[in-house]
C-alpha cells in the first residue's frame, strides 16, 4: 500500500514571519479585514507576538490592551480567525503536534511543512532568524517525529542578493547566510527533502528583467533590495541548477492571491504560465516543479475567464514533471464542493493526465480559517469518488503515489537514498512508510 503524503502544510509561528506585513497583505481579501487593516491589524500583530512572551504581556497592563483588541477582532472576524490566531501563539513544536492531532483519523504517514521566508519584503522583520528558525525544525521536529515530518526549505533570491553584495539584513546585521548554501546544507544534512518559492512576493520564475518597474513599487525596508532583473534570474537559474542535479523537488505558490508585497502582485510575478519560461528550457526540463493551490480561485473556478487552473492543466500535460496540489480548496461547504466537483468532469475529460499529477495537501495551519477544516481529506476523496472521476486506484495515487514521484521518493531516487543516509547517521528507525509498497 502506499502511504498518504500531505505535501503542503505550514507550521511556522507568529515570531517566524513579518507578521504586521503578513496580515496587513491580506487586507484587499477580505471585507471586514480591509476595513480594520490599518487601524486594528498592526496592534494584533504586536499582541499576537507578545502571547509568545508570557513575561512581556503581563508587563503590558496586564495584558489588557492586547485582550480589548484581539476579542474584537475575534467576534467580527468569526471564531475561525480565532482558530487560527491561537494556533499563530503557539511555539512551533506545539504547532506541529496539534497538526498531527488534528488529522490523526487520516492516517496521514509524511507531511511537508513548506517553510517560508517573507523577511525581505515587507517593512516589518521576522523575529526569528532564518538561520535559526531551520535549525530549530531540523532539531526539534524533523529528528523527533523520526520521519514523520520531512520539510521544504526556503530560498528567497533577495536574500541570496544581499548576501553576495555584503548588505545589511531588514533588522540592520550583516547578512550572513545566503539562501542558496542554506538550501544545500537543509537538503544535505538536515532532513529536508525540497525548496518552497513564494514568487508573489516579488520575482518571477525567470524574464525578471520584464517587471523592474513593478518591483520598485514594493514597499521594501529600503531601497537597496532592488536588484535588477538579471541578477534575480541568475541566482534563480543557480538554485534550478542544484535541484536538478540532486533531484530535488520545487513548490511555488501558485493562486491568485495569498500573502502578496501589494494587492495583485500574484498576477505580476506568480502567474502559472510565467512557469514556461523555465521548464520549456532544455536545461530545466526535468526540474520537478509543484505549482501549489492549483492555481483556484473560489470566484473564477475553472471556466472563469481569468482562472489559471486551464493553464496549469495544460502546462501538465506538456511537462512530465510538473505537478498540482490541492491545498486549501474549499471542499468541505457544500457550495464549494459542488462546484469543484462540477469543474473536475470537465478537468477529467479534458485533461485525463490531472489523475497522474494531482497532489494531496492541506495547507495546515492557514486553512483554521476554513469552516469544517478537519474534513478536509474526507470531502477531497469524497468528491473526487463522485460520479467515477477517480477509481480506486487513482485515490491511492491522488494522496499518495504521485507524490512519491514528485518528491523523488521511489527506491534509487536521491531523496530517497538521502533519507536513508539521514536515518542511519541519526539513529532514527526507517518510518514504515518507506518500507510500504511503494514501487
Amino acid at each position: 500500500m502506499k502511504p498518504v503524503i500531505d505535501v503542503h502544510s505550514h507550521i511556522f509561528n507568529a515570531k517566524d514571519i513579518p507578521l504586521k506585513g503578513y496580515l496587513l497583505s491580506r487586507k484587499a481579501k477580505e471585507g471586514l479585514e480591509k476595513i480594520l487593516g490599518r487601524v486594528l491589524i498592526p496592534w494584533v500583530a504586536k499582541c499576537i507576538r507578545r502571547k509568545l512572551e508570557p513575561k512581556k504581556n503581563k508587563m503590558f497592563l496586564g495584558g489588557i490592551l492586547c485582550r480589548l483588541p484581539l476579542q474584537l477582532v475575534y467576534k467580527l472576524l468569526g471564531k475561525q480567525y480565532r482558530h487560527w490566531v491561537t494556533t499563530m501563539m503557539k511555539e512551533v513544536d506545539d504547532i506541529t503536534a496539534e497538526m498531527i492531532k488534528t488529522y490523526e483519523n487520516d492516517e496521514i504517514d509524511l507531511y511537508i511543512p513548506l517553510m517560508i521566508d517573507y523577511e525581505y519584503w515587507f517593512k516589518t522583520s521576522s523575529d526569528n532568524p532564518m538561520k535559526e528558525q531551520i535549525d530549530y525544525i531540523a532539531d526539534k521536529i524533523i529528528i523527533p517525529y523520526g520521519g514523520k515530518i520531512h520539510p521544504f526549505v526556503p530560498f528567497d533570491p533577495t536574500r541570496e542578493l544581499a548576501f553576495r553584495k555584503g548588505l545589511e539584513d531588514p533588522q540592520g546585521k550583516q547578512e550572513l547566510y545566503g539562501s542558496l548554501n542554506l538550501v544545500k546544507d537543509a537538503i544535505e544534512n538536515r532532513g529536508f527533502i525540497g525548496v518552497k518559492l513564494y514568487n508573489s512576493m516579488g520575482y518571477k520564475p525567470f524574464n525578471n528583467e520584464t517587471v523592474e518597474k513593478k518591483r520598485k513599487k514594493i514597499a521594501h525596508h529600503k531601497k537597496k533590495y532592488v536588484f535588477k532583473g538579471i541578477e534575480y534570474d541568475d541566482v534563480l537559474s543557480e538554485l534550478y541548477d542544484y535541484c536538478i542535479e540532486k533531484n530535488v523537488p520545487i513548490t511555488a505558490h501558485c493562486v491568485m492571491d495569498g500573502i502578496e508585497s501589494y494587492n495583485k502582485a500574484s498576477w505580476d510575478f506568480g502567474r502559472a504560465k510565467f512557469w514556461r519560461d523555465v521548464l520549456s528550457q532544455k536545461q530545466f526540463e526535468k526540474l520537478h516543479l509543484n505549482l501549489a493551490h492549483f492555481g483556484w480561485s473560489k470566484k473564477q473556478g475553472y471556466y472563469g475567464k481569468k482562472s489559471w487552473v486551464r493553464e496549469i492543466c495544460e502546462m501538465l500535460q506538456e511537462f512530465e514533471h510538473l505537478y498540482t496540489d490541492v491545498s486549501h480548496h474549499r471542499v468541505m461547504t457544500k457550495k464549494y464542493h459542488n462546484r469543484f466537483q462540477s469543474d473536475y468532469i470537465d478537468i477529467c475529460r479534458d485533461y485525463p493526465v490531472i489523475k497522474k499529477k494531482l497532489l494531496f495537501g492541506i495547507d495546515w495551519h492557514v486553512i483554521k480559517r476554513e469552516k469544517n477544516f478537519k474534513n478536509f481529506k474526507t470531502e477531497y476523496v469524497k468528491m473526487l469518488q463522485q460520479n467515477n472521476l477517480f477509481n480506486d486506484d487513482e485515490i491511492i495515487d491522488f494522496l499518495g503515489g504521485n507524490a512519491l514521484r514528485f518528491l523523488g521518493l521511489l527506491p534509487g531516487d536521491q531523496n530517497y537514498n538521502r533519507l536513508k543516509r539521514f536515518y542511519q547517521n541519526n539513529k532514527i528507525q526507517p518510518p514504515q512508510w518507506l518500507s510500504k509498497n511503494i514501487g
